[in-house]
């Protein structure tokens, strides 16, 4: 059975009760080219996962994420996949095409991972507001996590 602080430690803080923390800054080479950059996000809501081209649970998740900026895109959301353990650029760009993935994804580093308060699985998800700042963090692939990072958004987006 789950304590209620080792529930908190797992998945984060809700998101109606403020910031867990500043989301860090980065530049990372984009799969599709070029770099990307924290500041490239701003004014937007972004919900940033790290995920690796061999967890399964990583995979299922990308059609919803998909579907999450098909939705909400328009109204301010991004979403940014950050590879980590996936091997080379050139390994990982065909695994990105493969998989359908139509958002940014870029390559990461020890560095980000550590920037984001580290990290102990895959995936680990982050919804960061508009202010940069991170509002929760859900660890693993848990039950609705989809419609609870939806839900998320939707708080963040009136803000």
């Amino acid at each position: 059975m789950i304590s209620a602080f080792s529930a908190l430690l797992l998945f984060g803080c809700l998101a109606g009760s403020g910031p867990i923390g500043d989301a860090p800054e980065f530049s990372l080479v984009n799969v599709s080219g070029g770099t990307l950059k924290s500041s490239d996000f701003a004014g937007k809501v972004v919900i940033v996962d790290f995920w690796a081209t061999w967890c399964k649970p990583c995979i299922e998740e990308i059609p919803k994420y998909n579907k999450l900026r098909e939705n909400l895109g328009d109204k301010g959301l991004e979403i940014l996949g950050i590879t980590l353990e996936s091997g080379k650029l050139d390994e990982v760009r065909p695994e990105v095409a493969k998989l359908k993935i139509r958002y940014p994804v870029v390559m990461g580093d020890d560095k980000v991972g550590e920037d984001f308060g580290g990290l102990v699985g895959f995936p680990t998800t982050f919804v960061v507001g508009k202010d940069w700042k991170i509002y929760k963090r859900y660890l693993g692939s848990v039950p609705n996590k989809t419609e609870k990072i939806e839900q998320d958004v939707a708080e963040l987006l009136k803000r």
